[in-house]
């Protein structure tokens, strides 16, 4: 669950703190008295590249839309109503930063700023750079730790200082070890291997809940006329498509910008060569994307194929608060014993939401991610 701070300057004032309190205390009182002089070095290395990386987080404009900006002919038109424009694909408002921010991802309440197109690369070696440095001084700690154990019963001197910091700074290095390694899976686990932003892979949980309701179908049909209203549609293979009990997910959603792993990857953090680059920036403006060949429309193809070609997110962000009054959606047929029978279908309380109070699994709304929901049309 996305944190909120009272007084928003606390979301850098804590990290710097604990970075610099961590990473000093540990090295002049614990380092000093038993690592090399390589170990040292190495230490302040990773620790002088988390400050500057934190800094370009902070510092970078996540990248806003170019002025009068026009969406291609079969996208989504979304118009931000506080910019007075037309927004990208994948962008949205910012309700703290108070712009369009491209490629959104999230407000990140630790830099103050939003994390998107052009800082994203910058955010996630902060991650990285946090996650080796507190491992790597993890060991060191352990090590120092299994040294005083093994002689305990010597007459060995040691400082209070140390003993005192060993014990607050080893326990507080591994929570903070833990906590930033899973926001970098989880930002890693969306962007490199999906291809998403934290935004849009809870899109993706909002499409499925609409899906497993019965909601979907008949509003990507909808949707598909709209976007190629030349087009007829076989209006049979649409009600097979509609009454159909063994249709997947799959068989008709497709995130267009998920192309593989190493692709998805270097979209977001530019070329190999400068990954590790403090400088390092991604592909392109965040403006135009390519799209996996899913994503191409034929005319002479199935509706299902015709339906995994439509923009993200498919259904247009057209989640309504109003239940289907079909019958069909709410009953299915039953068979026990030989015999036929009508069920009532539980239904998903959250269907029923509009997409601006939509919640996933972990209590995420559109909100929660610092989009200003009052701006999206």
């Amino acid at each position: 669950m996305p944190v909120e701070l009272k007084w928003p300057w606390l979301g850098i004032a804590i990290p710097s703190f604990l970075i610099a309190y961590i990473g000093y205390s540990s090295h002049y009182f614990i380092l000093q008295n038993f690592a090399s002089r390589r170990q040292q070095l190495w230490f302040e290395f990773s620790l002088t590249l988390i400050w500057i990386s934190y800094a370009l987080a902070i510092f970078t404009n996540p990248g806003r839309p170019p002025p009068n900006f026009e969406p291609l002919t079969h996208q989504w038109k979304n118009y931000c109503k506080k910019c007075d424009t037309y927004k990208p694909e994948r962008a949205h408002h910012c309700k703290t930063c108070k712009q369009c921010v491209l490629v959104m991802d999230h407000h990140c309440p630790w830099t103050m700023n939003c994390v998107g197109h052009k800082n994203f690369p910058h955010f996630m070696r902060f991650l990285t750079w946090i996650v080796l440095t507190t491992s790597y001084l993890g060991i060191l700690l352990m090590q120092r730790v299994l040294e005083h154990w093994a002689s305990r019963n010597s007459r060995k001197f040691v400082y209070t200082s140390e003993l005192c910091l060993l014990f607050i700074n080893a326990p507080l290095n591994t929570f903070i070890l833990i906590t930033v390694l899973l926001l970098a899976f989880r930002c890693m686990k969306n962007q490199f291997l999906n291809g998403m932003t934290q935004i849009e892979s809870w899109e993706k949980d909002r499409i499925e809940n609409l899906f497993m309701n019965k909601r979907l179908v008949p509003q990507l049909i909808k949707n598909l006329k709209e976007i190629h209203p030349g087009d007829a549609i076989d209006e049979g293979s649409a009600k097979r498509l509609l009454s159909s009990k063994r249709l997947l997910l799959e068989d008709i959603v497709n995130f267009p910008y998920d192309l593989d792993v190493f692709e998805n990857a270097k979209l977001s953090m530019g070329p190999t060569c400068s990954w590790c680059l403090p400088w390092g920036k991604p592909y392109g403006e965040g403006t135009r994307f390519a799209v996996n060949e899913l994503s191409d429309y034929d005319a002479t193809a199935a509706i299902e194929d015709k339906l995994l070609s439509l923009p993200w997110p498919p259904d247009g962000g057209r989640q309504t608060s109003q239940r289907s009054a079909d019958v069909s959606s709410a009953f299915e047929t039953h068979i026990s014993g030989g015999e036929s029978a009508l069920r009532k279908i539980s239904f998903d309380s959250r269907t029923n939401l509009p997409r601006a109070q939509w919640y996933n699994e972990w209590g995420e709304n559109l909100s929660d991610f610092g989009v200003d929901v009052d701006a999206e049309t």
